[in-house]
């Protein structure tokens, strides 16, 4: 009996042990302590969860890594000994992650829209309802504001600006995630708008015009309306601005001219005009309004100032004094003051003053003339959390102003307090909640202005819905106010009801449908029972419109004719406009270009002028004539010159700086030298016999130095190519910088060369593998680690096929490279690998390291990371007969489920032939011409391929 007992005892005492629950963070670490009957594994492992230990025996911990593909939420995990299992539920916690990618900015001309793509990827491991948001002073639409996005899913999303109205615009896009709301992404995108197609060539003095005549006709007669506008520049000195129209009613507008320390300019309205200018120290203007004219002006030199105002009222003259210290200005000033009816001379005092630092913006005026005026304004410079801003005026006893001070609560929380002061005094309190990554936002106030007021108001908004309304209490009275409106593309409806003094029901609806724009609003009292409406349906083709508009108001149907004619463009300005205001603010730079044959920089007897050279700066070119002179014109600074259109033996070897002076005229001759040069490769010598051998791999981005006759750096593209010349003839010796190649190579023997006028020669430079010394004896016993050779560069997106040899009975091996950690998994005999995801540019450390029985032993190479494509694709033959068969290859760097070439609609899958390399053929078009291949990755595009059917 008790030996049952003791047994029933033991076989409790080793079952299986393990936690119910566990909870572990993608890119962490999860260590699961069990306890069990001989060796303890798992045999289940949840997606995402890689296995640092193969199993435990008896009592210990079973650790795991957290990989990228883990996704949030409970995962059961099987443990298994001799006897039973257990599951643990292992909780992923939700990691969110947003990224935003917009293309470049681009260019259109105002009126018309531009459409970009935006790319919205999950990078977290949750499902995730993304909210974009665009920050915008153009009209824009979003063709989706909210996205459903799974875990690694992207979707595109397409952005349309209405170009109108400015020169440049900055689009902020803003990816919001709802799953934390510390998480979001942005990108800007910069937008050039043009006036009219073409106006990017012209010169930096142009004029830009707009002519537009409008004509209406109806049962209550004609009308019209003219506007011209013109503006840009009449020379480098002085601008153009002006937008005049002409209506029935008079004329309206304004033109101005700016110059340097001048302006002038003219106002119009119905029945008001204003002249105006400036020069220098001294502003004035003389208007005429209601039949009056008045004249006034000031004048300010350093801290005095004096103004002055006359009219047939009376007259106002002042005098002030400005006093400055940091932030702050203090202006106290005298004033006298006439009035004509009744005769009147009054003298006071006044002071004005202004605060301006990070925190505040105050300004204001205080004044004693017939009485005692007050004027204060400011506000605080930042509203968040905590803002405030107001203003107060008094004026012949009364007090009018607000203030407001609001405080965010938290993202979405604000609260704001009100003070208002005019017949009757009011005091607010409005609470808001908008939160940004939701579609919905409410706000409710409380407070009094003459009364009770209460309000309540709600906005949803999702896609093109939008749903809203108002309710509450005024002084005047209850009120209600509910809409409903649906925008896409081309239209846009709109429904409301209107609860106040009287109850009206609103729709309405528009639609652009080009060369079609139309639309109809019908309002409807309920009270009266009385229905009116309005209609506008227009044509517009090109520089032509046409429309008819009607109006329907107690059974009265008025209908009205239009006619609108818009041209607009542009032209340099005249050579003779552009003097007559100054002409340009250029100067000049002059010369001759000629052969230096003995290098003294001085042009001698002997040596020839070198006609049709091309003088450079930057994008400016000249051409020297027949004598070899040329001419620039510059504006004044610092340029270098650079010579071209030469024989590749001539240069201009010595650095010429042009510093250029307004009005001035630089003489400044270019000497030419005869010069040689060079081109090579560098090329990695695996087998450091010194030859360049088929299989050798290219080696980019390393430093070449050239001594000799003069010294020169230079530093291979991404096919180890390089070219260096323009240098004196004589011997040169070649040889790599060690400090720009992998710390396991090292350069190979210099190469020596005399370099004389002619062809440019070729050279090979080769960099070998380091020969390690070997200091310390192995067994076969001992922990060793050897590396497979690296890619010499990769792109950022690649995978790394990372290969090691382990000697020894290793426990554990790992690679880390960019602060993540990579378990190598067995793949034969001593040989661990894994597939390491490459991002960021330049030069990365991978390190291996292995540990087993007590030893660790560790390696490193380094990996340099550069931009390019993820696979690339090669089709042959390029030159093809109709109908031939094209054999294809794609070479990739990373691995994919779907290869794929595209050919226009034709689409023709690749097969495997490894986990880098895919083949497959397809038939030549029919038709001759060039065609363009695209490879395609999963769906996404990566490289292209062209080839051409023979005639």
């Amino acid at each position: 009996m008790r030996a049952l007992a003791l047994l029933l005892l033991l076989g409790f005492g080793v079952a299986l042990e393990a936690p119910e629950v566990l909870e572990a963070q993608q890119g962490g670490f999860l260590s699961v302590p069990v306890r069990g009957k001989g060796e303890v594994v798992a045999v289940e492992v949840p997606k995402g969860l890689v296995p640092l230990s193969q199993g435990v025996v008896g009592e210990g911990v079973l650790n795991f890594l957290v990989g990228p593909e883990a996704l949030a939420g409970e995962h059961p995990l099987v443990l298994k000994d001799s006897r039973e299992t257990r599951t643990v539920q292992v909780r992923i916690l939700v990691r969110a992650g947003v990224e935003l990618r917009v293309p470049p900015g681009g260019e259109g001309v105002e009126g018309e829209s531009l459409s970009y793509t935006l790319s919205v990827r999950n990078t977290g491991n949750a499902v995730d309802r993304v909210r974009l948001e665009v920050r915008s002073l153009l009209p824009y639409r979003l063709s989706q504001e909210v996205l459903e996005l799974a875990p690694g899913e992207a979707k595109e999303v397409s952005l349309e600006l209405r170009l109108v109205g400015r020169n440049r615009d900055t689009a902020t896009i803003l990816a919001y995630s709802s799953l934390d709301p510390k998480v979001r992404a942005y990108g800007v995108i910069e937008t050039d708008i043009q006036p009219f197609a073409g106006a990017e060539k012209l010169s930096r003095q142009a004029l830009f015009y707009r002519f537009g005549l409008t004509a209406r006709y109806s049962q209550e007669g004609a009308g019209y309306a003219l506007t011209l506008s013109l503006g840009g520049a009449l020379s480098d000195f002085v601008r153009l601005s002006s937008s005049l129209g002409l209506k029935t009613e008079g004329l309206a507008g304004e033109a101005f001219l700016f110059g340097e320390d001048f302006s002038l300019g003219f106002r119009a309205y119905p029945g008001v005009y204003r002249l105006e200018g400036e020069l220098g120290p001294f502003r004035g203007y003389a208007a005429w309004a209601g039949g009056g004219l008045s004249l006034g002006g000031t004048y300010e030199e350093g801290p005095l100032r004096l103004a002055t105002h006359l009219s047939t009222l009376g007259q106002r003259f002042s005098v002030g004094y400005a006093f400055q210290e940091g932030g702050l200005t203090l202006v106290p000033y005298g004033v006298v003051s006439r009035r004509t009816d009744p005769e009147a001379v009054r003298a006071g005092a006044g002071l004005e003053g202004k605060l301006e630092n990070r925190e505040l913006s105050l300004s204001g005026r205080l004044e004693y003339l017939e009485g005692l005026r007050l004027r204060l304004g400011g506000a605080s410079r930042s509203q968040d959390p905590l803002g405030f801003k107001g203003e107060v005026a008094y004026e012949g006893g009364t007090w009018q102003g607000s203030a407001t001070l609001t405080e965010r609560l938290d993202e979405a929380t604000t609260h704001s307090l009100t003070f208002r002061l005019a017949t009757t005094y009011g005091l607010l309190y409005t609470l808001a909640y908008r939160p940004l990554r939701e579609p919905f936002s409410v706000s409710g106030t409380v407070g009094t202005q003459g009364g009770l007021v209460l309000g309540l108001a709600a906005r949803y908004r999702e896609g093109g819905l939008e749903l809203g309304g108002s309710l509450g209490r005024n002084p005047t009275g209850p009120y209600l106010g509910l809409y409903a409106s649906y925008r896409e593309r081309d239209y846009a409806l709109q429904l409301g009801y209107t609860a106040a003094e009287t109850r009206r029901l609103l729709a309405s609806i528009q639609g652009t449908f080009p060369p079609w724009e139309g639309s109809l609003g019908l309002g409807y009292d309920v009270e009266q029972r009385r229905l009116d409406g309005r209609f506008g349906l227009a044509y517009r083709e090109g520089t032509l419109g046409l429309g008819l508009e009607g109006r329907y108001a107690q059974g009265t149907l008025k209908l009205a004719a239009l006619g609108a004619l818009e041209v607009k463009g542009g032209f340099d300005t005249p050579e003779e406009v552009v003097q007559a205001f100054g002409g340009r603010a250029t100067g000049y730079v002059e010369g001759l270009v000629f052969h230096d044959r003995n290098r003294d920089g001085i042009k001698g007897p002997d040596e020839p002028p070198l006609p049709r050279a091309k003088v450079r700066v930057g994008g400016l070119e000249a051409v020297a004539d027949a004598g070899g002179r040329y001419r620039l014109e510059l504006y004044p600074g610092s340029y270098p010159l650079e010579v071209g259109g030469l024989e590749a033996s001539l240069a201009l070897r010595r650095r010429v700086e042009a510093k250029v002076e307004r009005g001035l005229t630089l003489p400044l001759d270019l000497p030419v030298e005869t010069v040689v040069g060079l081109m090579g490769q560098v090329f990695l010598d695996t087998n450091r016999n010194g030859i360049r051998e088929e299989g050798e791999p290219p080696l980019p981005y390393a430093r070449i130095r050239l001594q000799g006759v003069e010294s020169r750096t230079a530093t291979a593209d991404g096919r180890g190519a390089f070219v260096i010349g323009g240098l004196l003839p004589g011997t040169y010796t070649l040889s790599l910088d060690p400090t720009s190649l992998d710390k396991l190579q090292e350069p190979g023997e210099p190469v020596s060369l005399a370099l004389e006028p002619g062809p440019l020669p070729q050279v090979l430079l080769a960099a070998r593998p380091v020969v390690r010394e070997i200091v310390h004896t192995l067994t076969e016993e001992s922990l060793a680690l050897v590396l497979e050779p690296l890619p010499t560069v990769l792109p950022p997106g690649a995978e790394l096929p990372l290969r090691a040899h382990v000697q020894g009975r290793p426990e554990r091996v790992w690679a880390e490279l960019a602060g993540q950690t990579y378990p190598l998994q067995p793949m034969g005999e001593g040989l661990f690998g894994a597939y390491l995801s490459v991002e960021g540019q330049g030069s990365h450390e991978v390190k291996v390291v292995a540990e087993g029985m007590g030893e660790r032993t560790e390696t490193s190479a380094l990996l340099t990371v550069r931009p390019g494509p993820l696979a690339t694709l090669q089709a042959s033959p390029a030159l093809l007969d109709p109908g031939e068969e094209v054999r294809l290859e794609a070479r990739l760097l990373r691995r994919a489920s779907r290869v794929e070439v595209r050919l226009g609609p034709l689409i023709v899958p690749l097969e495997k032939v490894d986990d880098f390399t895919y083949r497959g053929t397809l038939l030549a078009p029919k038709t001759p011409g060039a065609y363009e291949l695209e490879l395609y990755l999963d769906g996404n595009r990566v490289h292209t391929a062209r080839i051409r059917v023979r005639d």
